[in-house]
């Protein structure tokens, strides 16, 4: 079966074939506004979140870092300062270092990964420190000690054992204290040289304080020096007193605590790989800081600019179509897809309301003419039952096929009677 003939005279009176643009009203672009601004927030604070949980992952891997719980870290040391009462800042890199207020007489300053320091920016860091009670340096490599210009060398002796005796009182340190050894030794610089009966010795320096080891010492202590405002500096050879893995053997607990618990305040500085000092070249050196917060920027903007211009629908418009296509298969396709809907109701309402404008337009009547009155003028036109004629043109949608084809080849009849000479 086909709708031909209920379309046809229809589709033959229709205008050409137009592709047409719909535009949203107000309401429409204020709900995509706030859509935008929706997923905009939503961007920011997975990024932000994104950004903070990377940089705690980051920070899980790095030894003697007071934010990783690992077995390499030095969470438990600072969880332990911080229920004695010190507070613990932790320090990330020169520039917040340098960006801080500088530590004051109530405040320790202990510093590891010290090989990330170079000589510049040890000095750097000592000027920046000078105010400090105590400055702690957890293994620090030769050149370093030489740039601060500590009385103290790196030594060449091998480790005492696993485990050796304070054998010195300092502040903070018992002479019966027992700690694990591992990492590097140091010895203290002689002060100068005398002649005796048996030869040249060497003279101690009375300033310096060695620990933890006769032949080479796990922990160095070089006094304050008022003149040079210089704190006190304690050279650390061995960072198990602070890892969370060891820390509970013998005395390493109560050493560590005792050694940076000096103050009321402590900062733990880590040096990161990008503190580079002034007149480095390398390629790193070059990069802007102001780079990656720049870039996420600029990716935010694109994915805000992409969803409010994405979907945005233009004005109005009215073109005609590269291709003429005839009535004929315009009637056929809309006939097509009425059967294929079953949407009867709708294809009678269509019939009726192309048979009423022909109808009416035959009979003289205006276009804005109801179905009511083209149904009364029809039925005194071919003289047939007013009630009839109303059934045909105004009545109930069709609800089946079978009724489709009635109220179709009624309406044809309808015309055929009206045009009849």
């Amino acid at each position: 079966m086909t709708l031909q003939v209920w379309e046809r005279s229809a589709a033959e009176q229709s205008a050409p074939s137009v592709v047409r643009s719909a535009r949203p009203g107000g309401t429409a672009r204020s709900r995509r506004a706030f859509w935008t601004v929706v997923v905009v927030l939503v961007l920011a604070l997975v990024t932000t979140a994104v950004t903070v949980g990377v940089r705690r992952a980051a920070h899980r891997g790095v030894p003697l870092d007071p934010g990783n719980p690992g077995r390499e870290g030095a969470q438990a040391v600072a969880s332990v300062l911080h229920q004695r009462g010190v507070g613990v800042t932790v320090v990330r890199g020169q520039d917040d270092l340098l960006g801080r207020e500088a530590p004051g007489r109530d405040t320790t300053v202990v510093v590891t990964g010290t090989g990330q320091l170079s000589d510049q920016t040890a000095r750097t860091m000592l000027d920046r420190v000078r105010g400090a009670r105590r400055l702690v340096l957890v293994e620090p490599p030769g050149f370093l000690l030489r740039a601060l210009h500590l009385p103290v060398d790196v030594s060449s002796a091998d480790s005492p054992g696993p485990s050796v005796r304070a054998g010195c009182s300092v502040d903070g340190i018992r002479p019966s204290d027992t700690i694990t050894t591992g990492g590097r030794l140091y010895e203290a610089q002689s002060q100068g040289a005398t002649v005796g009966t048996a030869g040249f010795h060497s003279t101690a320096r009375d300033d310096v304080t060695e620990c933890f080891g006769q032949h080479g010492s796990a922990l160095v202590v070089v006094a304050a020096q008022p003149h040079e405002s210089r704190p006190e500096i304690a050279v650390l050879g061995t960072g198990l007193l602070l890892r969370n893995g060891d820390i509970t053997q013998l005395d390493n607990a109560g050493v560590a605590v005792r050694l940076l618990a000096r103050g009321e305040r402590l900062e733990w500085y880590l040096p990161s790989a990008l503190d580079i000092s002034t007149g480095d070249t390398t390629p790193t050196s070059q990069v802007p800081a102001a780079v990656g917060p720049l870039a996420v920027l600029l990716l935010l903007g694109l994915l805000a600019l992409m969803v409010w211009r994405g979907r945005r629908f233009g004005p109005l418009v009215a073109e005609p179509l590269p291709a003429v296509v005839k009535a004929i298969e315009t009637t056929q396709s809309r006939g097509r897809l009425y059967r294929k809907a079953r949407d009867t109701g709708r294809a009678g309402q269509a019939l009726r309301a192309r048979a009423c404008r022909r109808l009416g337009g035959y009979l003289g009547l205006p276009p804005s003419a109801t179905p009511a009155a083209v149904a009364a003028a029809v039925a005194t036109a071919a003289a047939r039952d007013p009630v009839a004629v109303a059934a045909v043109l105004a009545g109930p949608p069709a609800p089946d096929e079978t009724a489709l084809l009635t109220l179709a080849h009624d309406l044809s009849d309808l015309e055929k009677e009206v045009r009849r000479p």
